[in-house]
């Protein structure tokens, strides 16, 4: 199974990421003015800037659209953005087009049924812990940590590890 994972890995050049219940923990918070409020994980924010350091990109594809994960995003330097997405698998077909890559280049984190279309079509599916059991199932690897609680830095760093790019990165960092 390392072999496979190695494998796999060492073709990424995308990591996509869902959001609710991925790079936050899948609640809903509102104000009582009925602004909506995400909150969002650190480590997870440096994991994101480990794989872009490494060479890697990191995309979002959400089926919701939120001004809280737009400025996030936009701290995090994200430049490949798709929100308000019901079909996740068009946005994907667009990424892949743009970038002028293949299917197996991609990795995406996901966690319910709407991630379950683009995590057969690509190279590295990833579902953290707290994802549907149904969505585990179509998961190369499943992470230790919840979404919203580190899931993303861990899949990252499985990444960045199996590409043999880890020290390389951490290194930038310890000096």
């Amino acid at each position: 199974m390392v072999e496979e994972l190695k494998h796999r890995a060492s073709k990424i050049k995308i990591i996509t990421l869902d959001v609710d219940g991925v790079l936050t923990d899948g609640k809903l918070y509102y104000t009582e003015r009925g602004e909506e409020i995400k909150v969002f994980n650190v480590k997870d924010g440096l994991g994101i800037k480990l794989a872009q350091k490494a060479g890697i990109e990191v995309c979002i594809i959400s089926s919701r659209f939120s001004k809280a994960l737009h400025k996030r995003l936009e701290d995090l330097e994200i430049k490949e953005v798709f929100t308000g997405q019901k079909d996740k698998l068009d946005a994907l077909e667009s990424i892949v087009k743009k970038k002028n890559i293949t299917f197996n280049e991609v990795a995406y984190i996901g966690d319910d049924l709407v991630d379950i279309p683009v995590m057969k079509k690509i190279g590295f599916p990833i579902a953290v812990n707290n994802a549907s059991d149904i969505v585990k199932k179509y998961a190369l690897y499943v992470t230790e940590r919840k979404g919203g609680e580190g899931a993303v830095r861990e899949a990252i760093e499985l990444i960045l590890k199996l590409k043999g790019l880890m020290e390389k990165v951490i290194n930038e960092y310890v000096r």
